[in-house]
């Protein structure tokens, strides 16, 4: 295959005989072989086939079999994967301007390193959030952390607790406001997680992870576009969540957060978005093909985004109507065509792992996450995050929650009769 330098020493494919008009990830797919889970779930049903308890160190010569084999035959297909990623790229629709495979120097590693990520150009946002449910009470603390490397690395850091208590005295008679208690309370979902309010499309809302989760990590955002004060912003997780553009349920979120997400993306543009796991196996695989310090640029994100609402509740009526399928439609084809997706690995003892930037800084993106995954060589993750996340925890200690409520319930004379059974399991 023909490559091409370019002037700044990147790479990129010049000659892609035999491409089809697939995608990369559908041409890479290709290649691989059926799953094999699905014979081994059908053996497993049978019990004959299983290994009693104080014989199932037998096992462990097929084990070493199996790791060692899949960790060389992953080995030996990562050039394949590169080539296949390589000419692909050349006709995949969804592709950027920059899309391509490219390789740092240890020169531009460390002049990132001194020039941003060490000079207080670069601020990293984490938040954490814990629940606390008992029968009468759920409790729910955001915490969220703005840090740099600069000076003392003290950011901004901000909290926020959320209440729901059931009995809300609206009703002068008794036997009614019984009734509607147990209403309520009867709606409820598992473990305790209340719920009785209603979204904008009339269905229950609740206080729930993925409310909760929303709010986190819109505070996230929010400080990384209103209160960091460094050129480049550096997050946790994906520019353009799941939760935020549907809104939870709640119409008022998700256009909050479509407006802040494009003063994020489309005006600042220099942010970069590392998430912890992507749930695409394709994406992976390439980020573990590449070597230390290469980074490939892959696609554009519409696609994303169109999954939000394509064969999903955002097709109902109520969203057409009330203009929020729209505004989404727009958001994913604006914002959705220029944040793109890209891989990198930065050391040869860490995975491959995935970042998001805007098309027009991809390149300078690049550099300042590599140098900063660097400075973990097993983790080959951005340490700033590490460090925003470890503060925040530090801040906003998840047990301390805990530990007061129950501490005022006992107080009340209720030390265990809200606690679950596995709880107080010795």
């Amino acid at each position: 295959m023909a490559l091409e330098e370019k002037n700044d020493g990147r790479f990129a494919d010049a000659s892609a005989p035999g491409a089809s008009n697939h995608g990369y990830a559908d041409r890479f797919a290709e290649d691989f072989a059926a799953d094999t889970l699905e014979a081994e779930f059908r053996e497993a049903l049978n019990l004959d086939s299983w290994t009693a308890g104080t014989r199932m160190n037998e096992l462990s010569v097929r084990l070493e079999r199996e790791v060692e084999k899949a960790v060389r035959d992953e080995a030996l297909i990562a050039p394949r994967v590169l080539d296949n990623l390589k000419r692909g790229l050349e006709v995949a629709k969804d592709r950027s301007t920059e899309s391509g495979i490219y390789t740092l120097t240890p020169e531009l590693v460390t002049g990132a390193l001194k020039n941003i990520v060490f000079n207080g150009q670069l601020e990293a946002c984490d938040g954490t959030r814990v629940t606390v449910n008992t029968l009468p009470l759920s409790v729910v603390q955001i915490g969220i952390c703005v840090t740099s490397y600069l000076g003392n690395g003290g950011g901004e850091t901000i909290g926020h607790r959320l209440y729901r208590r059931d009995i809300l005295r609206h009703f002068d008679d008794p036997a009614e406001e019984v009734i509607a208690f147990l209403e309520q309370r009867s709606r409820r979902r598992p473990r305790n997680i209340a719920h009785g309010e209603f979204g904008d499309d009339g269905q229950p809302m609740s206080l729930s992870d993925m409310m909760c989760r929303a709010l986190m990590i819109y505070g996230e955002r929010a400080m990384l576009t209103d209160r960091s004060t460094s050129p480049w912003r550096l997050g946790h997780g994906s520019p353009m969540p799941h939760e935020l553009i549907v809104g939870s349920g709640r119409k008022d979120l998700a256009e909050a957060s479509l407006l802040m997400l494009r003063r994020l993306t489309l005006e600042h543009k220099k942010f970069i978005f590392v998430p912890s796991e992507v749930s695409d196996p394709v994406v992976v695989t390439i980020s573990n093909a590449l070597k230390p310090l290469q980074y490939a640029v892959l696609r554009n994100t519409k696609d994303i985004v169109r999954g939000v609402w394509e064969g999903t509740s955002y097709e109902r009526p109520h969203y057409e109507r009330s203009g929020l399928l729209q505004k989404v439609k727009d958001f994913g084809e604006e914002v959705g065509g220029k944040v793109i997706l890209c891989v990198y690995r930065a050391s040869s003892l860490a995975p491959g792992r995935i970042f998001y930037a805007h098309e027009d800084h991809v390149h300078e993106a690049a550099q300042i996450v590599m140098a900063d995954s660097v400075l973990q060589e097993a983790r080959g993750f951005p340490n700033l995050i590490d460090i925003a996340d470890r503060t925040c925890r530090g801040m906003f200690e998840p047990g301390a929650l805990g530990a007061q409520v129950h501490a005022v319930m006992a107080r009340t004379g209720a030390p265990f009769r809200f606690l679950d059974e596995r709880s107080t399991r010795a």
